[in-house]
């Protein structure tokens, strides 16, 4: 059978910006709680990893850090790993402020100002 490469370039594009993630976030699924490592994060949905068992087109509910709860369900899943498509997306701000705040690679200001704080708490004898 022939397939036309040009007929199916369209399945490799994203709807989204995927950005890397290192990040342990909390999935409830059914009535367990879990934590789970978000690998990566879209405005459209997210991989997670560390969950077994999770099935295709199973909702569950994952909580991101500062944002209300969000809805989503399994669109592909490996025996640890599974890709999340969420009920709505999420907003670019709110996308925005996980990327500022977690993402791999970004600067975290209230971190270095956090260390800076205990720099000059620190006792001039340490």
């Amino acid at each position: 059978m022939w397939i036309d490469r040009e007929d199916i370039a369209h399945l490799h594009k994203r709807r989204a910006r995927r950005i890397g993630f290192e990040l342990p976030v909390r999935v409830k699924h059914g009535l367990v709680r879990s934590t789970a490592m978000l690998k990566d994060l879209t405005t459209h949905g997210a991989r997670i990893a560390g969950i077994a068992e999770l099935h295709i087109g199973e909702g569950l509910t994952l909580f991101l850090p500062d944002q209300p709860a969000t809805t989503a369900f399994v669109v592909w899943s490996e025996p640890m790993s599974s890709g999340l498509e969420f009920a709505s997306p999420l907003g670019e701000n709110a996308f925005a402020e996980l990327v500022a705040g977690y993402a791999l690679g970004q600067a975290r200001p209230h971190i270095a100002s956090g260390l800076e704080a205990l720099r000059t708490l620190r006792p001039a004898y340490c």
